[in-house]
């Protein structure tokens, strides 16, 4: 079944363990280390978070991407460094400041997330525009979709997870967001974040256009 993923404004910005982007990211106290770019070195930008509630319980998959040099740092790459996803625990979380001297490492804009099934739809792009046609919604509401498989821009590139090498499991497909001016850069395509079910607890995610 494919689960649609529908913008859902948020009204203030509070540490919390469902999905939402921009702002500032949620994580336990203490145990969120800002990830920096491996190729410039600067502090990457905090694009959003998703809520994945595994088998172990529920946890947060925190999304960075570097925006200091774009298009330099390889950002699309889910192994180059310049990005980035990290798995983190829902309790006791509190909202975390990027370093001081960071100059792009939040988005302004803070939205969230309402999940949507549609049962009959045979792939993403149609589930899209049945939506957008059924309800009559600017398909810059529609935020991608967590569901079993993605649809790809270019072709498969699901990764290997760098603890235990198998290939990642599917997690969530992202649209750039709901304001033009204030949008996450995936070149005008999709981004697709994936996760290991290996103690390791590795995430990984990349970006086709």
């Amino acid at each position: 079944m494919i689960t649609l993923l529908i913008n859902d404004p948020v009204a203030e910005e509070r540490a919390t363990d469902q999905t939402v982007f921009g702002g500032r990211p949620s994580a336990p106290q203490g145990r969120l280390m800002w990830p920096a770019c491996k190729a410039c070195g600067g502090a990457m930008q905090f694009l959003g978070q998703l809520r994945s509630d595994a088998p172990a319980g529920p946890e947060l998959l925190l999304l960075f991407m570097c925006r200091n040099k774009p298009g330099m740092c390889s950002e699309w790459h889910a192994d180059a460094g310049g990005n980035a996803a990290v798995v983190m625990g829902t309790d006791h979380l509190q909202l975390v400041d990027p370093p001081p001297q960071a100059k792009k490492a939040l988005r302004q804009i803070r939205y969230g997330a309402k999940l949507l099934p549609i049962e009959e739809a045979p792939d993403y792009e149609s589930a899209a525009a049945g939506w957008a046609d059924a309800t009559g919604t600017d398909l810059r509401q529609l935020l991608g979709q967590v569901s079993d498989s993605p649809a790809w821009v270019e072709y498969e590139e699901i990764p290997n997870c760098d603890a235990c090498g198998e290939p990642m499991q599917f997690v969530a497909q992202l649209e750039q967001g709901p304001d033009r001016k204030t949008e996450m850069n995936f070149g005008g395509g999709w981004a697709y974040v994936f996760r290991c079910g290996c103690a390791a607890r590795r995430a990984k995610m990349l970006w086709q256009c």
